[in-house]
């Protein structure tokens, strides 16, 4: 009985350590930073390979999409020196958007990958954009065709999650490179 409550209380006391969010920053559940990153792609990249960039969105006059020179969320996104990067401020440092011309990128750290490209594809056939291939290897792919501002558009969704082969975050990385096809 003193070895059951000794189990009890060791249960009681390690609770707080099993309920803690695993996500990137305390203030954003994965589940709100894959809600940002669906949306990141379908009103930011989307549009803005299809028009005139990030630059001439609403978000980016608005205030919703900041620039960022910070050296660290530039590696962090993958940025080129020629590349620009934005903060989607509704996700600061989880999600961000990374662009030149003809090219914008989403990444997120910390949703499930598979459920969050699913998610992102079912918002973007909402959109009128179709699946083309998709592949579960060493983590999610799923590549999508459709139209926007009378271009052809093709977004390729890339995840993975912790401990996946080649994959060194301990966190689930997911992108979304979006780009005008020729």
């Amino acid at each position: 009985m003193k070895t059951h409550l000794a189990l009890v209380g060791a249960l009681l006391f390690a609770a707080p350590a099993f309920a803690q969010r695993s996500a990137v920053s305390a203030d954003l559940s994965p589940e709100m930073a894959g809600q940002v990153f669906r949306q990141a792609v379908a009103d930011i990249c989307v549009p803005a390979v299809a028009g005139n960039g990030v630059s001439a969105l609403e978000a980016a006059r608005d205030g919703r999409l900041q620039p960022t020179q910070d050296a660290e969320t530039r590696k962090q996104a993958g940025a080129s020196a020629s590349e620009t990067v934005w903060n989607v401020v509704a996700a600061r440092g989880v999600v961000t958007v990374r662009e030149r011309a003809g090219q914008c990128v989403v990444s997120v750290y910390g949703p499930s990958a598979g459920p969050t490209i699913l998610a992102t594809m079912q918002g973007l056939s909402g959109l009128g954009f179709e699946a083309l291939a998709g592949s579960a290897g060493g983590g999610f792919t799923q590549s999508l065709s459709g139209a926007s501002g009378g271009k052809r558009v093709s977004v390729q969704l890339s995840g993975a999650e912790p401990g996946a082969p080649g994959h060194q975050s301990r966190f689930s990385v997911i992108t979304a490179m979006v780009a005008v096809l020729q």
